[in-house]
Parts: C-alpha cells; structure tokens; sequence
C-alpha cells in the first residue's frame, strides 16, 4: 500500500466477501487553467439515449436486463420449486443473486468505460442539468 488506510470496510456480494482500502492520495493531477482547453464537449444524459453530446453523436442505452430478462426467469422458476430454507433453494438464490450481480457489474462497465472515452477525448466535459432542461415546462406538462 502506497499509505496509512484512513478507512477500511468489509463487504459480502453474492460470490464472496471482499475488502476495501481508502488511501489518501496525494498524486491527484491540479485543473488545467482555461487557456490550455482545446476541445470541449457537452452532454445530455436521457432516457431513450443514455447521452447525447452537442455534436449529435448519440450513446444507446444497452439493455442488459431486458437480454438477461429469460435468463432470469427461468432461474427463477427454478426457485419456486425449491423447498423454502433447504440448501437446493440457498444454491439456486445464489445463482439469481449472482446474475443480478453480473448484470450489475455490465452496467458498470459499460459506464466507465464510457466516462473513459469521453475523459480520454475531450478536455472539458459539460453536463446539461436536468432541472434547468425542466424550467420551460409549464406544470401540467410533466404529467401527460
């Protein structure tokens, strides 16, 4: 370790145990002043598209439950025939709950390594506010 744990936390998942460190780091990179910025790119994060930038290029969202969706089922279905308590039911909550996990973990993949790409490629990165996009709704709008 690089040094002194400030915090150290332990966790259970559905595959087993884990143990997180937090370290203080003091390598962290300064902001870079307005004058260096070369390339700037402003995004809009949504529902149909998981982001759209101001240059028209558009992320889709993928859909990885709605692919795990018969996957589940089926393990689920499983389940209900397990009697409640017994080790046969424990095994096949495990096998539900590590799928859930799986899916999880797609997600969160899918998002860092879309942070990455957008980090990687752009020097300042702008993000559109939901509750500003909001404001020139009327009320009963929002609730057609």
């Amino acid at each position: 370790m690089l040094g002194f744990p400030q915090n150290v936390r332990r966790t259970q998942d559905a595959d087993g145990y884990y143990i997180s460190f937090s370290l203080e780091d003091k390598s962290v990179p300064s902001l870079i002043s307005t004058e260096n910025i070369k390339t700037a790119v402003g995004i809009d994060v949504g529902l149909k598209e998981f982001l759209t930038t101001n240059t028209g290029e558009t992320v889709s969202v993928p859909k990885f439950y709605r692919k795990s969706q018969s996957n589940l089922a089926r393990k689920q279905k499983k389940v209900s025939r397990k009697k409640i308590g017994s080790n046969n039911w424990r095994v096949a909550q495990n096998r539900i709950a590590r799928l859930h996990q799986h899916i999880a973990r797609q997600r969160e993949d899918f998002h860092y390594k879309t942070a990455h790409k957008l980090v990687k490629g752009y020097d300042l990165i702008s993000v559109v506010d939901a509750e500003r996009r909001a404001e020139g709704r009327s009320e009963y709008q929002r609730f057609s």
